[in-house]
Order: structure tokens, then C-alpha cells, then sequence
């Protein structure tokens, strides 16, 4: 079966129940959405942004950042440099 989701307003509030979950609380400061958990802060434009950068912490650990190597490489492979 295919599954497709697509970043509207409709995900907004399950991103916020998804962090929630996780133990983060927020609070929106201008422009944009904080979470914080412990130690930990994040900062994006909205909760599906932040939830993903969650997510690339979650994968990469606080050491997220590419090389610049692996940025060129990875862009030219999709396309995008």
C-alpha cells in the first residue's frame, strides 16, 4: 500500500503531540517554535521542522553537521549542486 504525507497545516498539531510525547515543552518566540527537553533546545520555523530536526539528532547525534565532502557530494548526487 502507498503512503504519502505532505507537509500542511493538518500536521502541525500531531507534530506538536509527537514532541509532546517525547518529553519536549515549547514555547513560540517570534517567528519561531523552541522546544526545549532537558539540556537540549531546538528552534525552527514550525513544529514539522522541528520535529525533524529532533529526528536528525536522533540519527546523527549532536555531531549532525556534514563535511563539506560529503555536502558536495550528497547535493550532486540529488541533483541539487
Amino acid at each position: 500500500m502507498h503512503r504519502r504525507i505532505v507537509q500542511a497545516g493538518n500536521t502541525v498539531v500531531p507534530a506538536l503531540l509527537a514532541l509532546e510525547s517525547l518529553g519536549f515543552s515549547f514555547e513560540v518566540s517570534g517567528d519561531s517554535v523552541v522546544a526545549h527537553r532537558g539540556p537540549e533546545e531546538y528552534v525552527a520555523a514550525d513544529p514539522v521542522a522541528l520535529l525533524g530536526l529532533v529526528r536528525l539528532v536522533e540519527l546523527r547525534s549532536w555531531d549532525w553537521a556534514a563535511s563539506d565532502s560529503k555536502i558536495d557530494e550528497t547535493l550532486l548526487r540529488y541533483g541539487m549542486g
